[in-house]
């Protein structure tokens, strides 16, 4: 049974990776982010005129990235679910005709904070200022087995934000 459910495993992340690529501006967002959260579900918010506004508390930021990842609307982020918010994400990123996003181009789009641009440049793993899809997949999937905290490939709201408190409370 665990050896079947592997290979479901690396067959989404394969399946995933052939579909021709997110987060958040999803998948960016999948990982908190500094920014107000957007993603291919939760169109941007426009940015209001005056003082800059307070960042969101990390659980508000969380709650809004998990809900826009659970489509079955249960509570938790399942592997399969997840996935699916990986190549919307991706779209949503614009890739060009050859299949990457360049991380120069990102800067210049509003709804992308710049935790957002920190963590997509680090996914960026042969520094040629460009990202795969296999950079985000690999990156996202490193996220999602990390939070998921009991190991059952449904990612709660609270193992995302014992994770994120944890991986911010590291020196880095």
């Amino acid at each position: 049974m665990m050896m079947m459910k592997n290979t479901v495993h690396r067959i989404c992340a394969v399946t995933c990776a052939l579909a021709s690529l997110v987060l958040l501006a999803a998948a960016p967002a999948a990982y908190a982010a500094d920014a107000p959260v957007t993603s291919p579900t939760t169109p941007a918010r426009p940015a209001k005129a005056g003082p800059k506004q307070a960042a969101r508390p990390l659980a508000d930021r969380l709650q809004a990235i998990c809900s826009s990842a659970d489509f079955n609307h249960d509570g938790n982020v399942s592997l399969d679910e997840f996935h699916q918010d990986i190549v919307q994400s991706w779209h949503s990123l614009g890739p060009d005709a050859q299949g990457y996003v360049h991380l120069a181009q990102l800067s210049q789009v509003p709804r992308i904070g710049k935790g957002a641009l920190r963590r997509l440049a680090a996914a960026d793993k042969d520094a040629d200022g460009k990202l795969s899809f296999s950079e985000v997949v690999q990156a996202r999937m490193a996220f999602f087995e990390a939070a998921d905290g009991n190991q059952d490939d449904l990612l709660s709201l609270q193992e995302c934000i014992a994770y994120e408190r944890q991986r911010r409370s590291q020196p880095q």
